[in-house]
């Protein structure tokens, strides 16, 4: 028995030590990140897993979201108390720290840290992230013991989850001035970047599951522009893209920087290498590209900072 328990003891350590990658990190049982009892919240019944393959039988209609994000599993687990609300944990290991990212910014609204590595709450619900993890908590309607065993669950969970991990790497060359950092989204899959932003029906834009892309809000009001950067595999992939753009949503940007539409704002579009930099709803031609500018400032020729790591955002 010893034997047995040094062995687990062993394997949970090596799992957890530093200095892997991302997706080499976590647990191999998800139970294993969640209290068996929480504040005399029991679980009366066995926990419910998911797979690639059985996602759908669980968030029917849902699915498509963490799929595109590299979702691996998800346990569910549900704890009861007598005269109190039920208390639903979902655990999704989404393989890296930056698909558990994308997942979570998909709905950001607030940018908050107390849980993991980004969090934010509403009435009975506290969603946040760390590391390859994405965990979301509801217990409805919410009472004044459901709420505080809520908070208590979610640190709990935070705490068992041993290390954060890498941001995206696009995030390093977000300029900061007007920087809205509760609109900034995270994706591989165009439907997303329509959900937010919409370009075109069809994938006009190559995104895809070897690209990374960010969108990202400017300014404030209807004078708001949206950044959109996405880092493909190499230049001439970058490049394909950008012809294909320009070629089906504004020819003209083939002899202009920035191009201003029937609505009034401006659009612009440039390539850095395996870089793609457009701006979208810039209020004025002067603002668009500016901020194109102020992104290859940022990325200043030196590949290296796309691979910068950062813990919070």
């Amino acid at each position: 028995m010893k034997l047995v328990c040094s062995i687990a003891a062993l394997f949970l350590l090596l799992v957890t030590l530093p200095g892997g990658l991302s997706m080499g990190k976590g647990t191999s049982d998800l139970a294993l990140l969640l209290p068996d009892i929480i504040e005399g919240w029991k679980v009366t019944r066995e926990d419910a897993r998911y797979s690639r393959d059985t996602l759908y039988d669980y968030i029917d209609g849902g699915a498509e979201l963490y799929l595109s994000y590299g979702f691996k599993r998800v346990i569910n687990r549900t704890y009861v108390k007598a005269n109190q609300p039920d208390m639903v944990v979902d655990i999704f290991d989404m393989a890296t720290s930056q698909n558990a990212y994308g997942v979570f910014s998909h709905s950001m609204e607030t940018v908050e840290t107390t849980f993991g590595q980004g969090s934010q709450s509403s009435e009975g619900l506290v969603l946040f992230w760390k590391g390859p993890y994405y965990i979301s908590i509801m217990a409805h309607p919410e009472t004044a013991e459901s709420k505080k065993t809520l908070i208590d669950l979610a640190k709990k969970i935070d705490g068992a989850i041993a290390e954060e991990g890498p941001l995206p790497a696009l995030l390093n060359l977000l300029p900061q001035r007007g920087l809205a950092r509760e609109s900034i989204r995270s994706f591989h899959h165009h439907a997303w970047l329509n959900s937010h932003y919409f370009v075109a029906d069809q994938n006009i834009l190559n995104i895809d599951d070897t690209t990374d892309a960010l969108l990202a809000k400017y300014g404030e009001g209807k004078k708001r522009s949206f950044l959109l950067l996405i880092q493909y595999r190499d230049d001439k992939a970058a490049h394909s893209a950008y012809d294909k753009f320009v070629k089906q949503y504004l020819p003209e940007l083939s002899q202009k920087k920035s191009v201003q539409i029937e609505d009034g704002t401006w659009t612009a579009c440039h390539v850095a290498g395996s870089l793609l930099i457009a701006v979208f709803n810039a209020p004025g031609k002067d603002g668009a590209v500016h901020l194109i500018g102020e992104v290859e400032k940022r990325l200043g020729g030196n590949c290296q900072k796309l691979h910068e790591k950062k813990e919070k955002i």
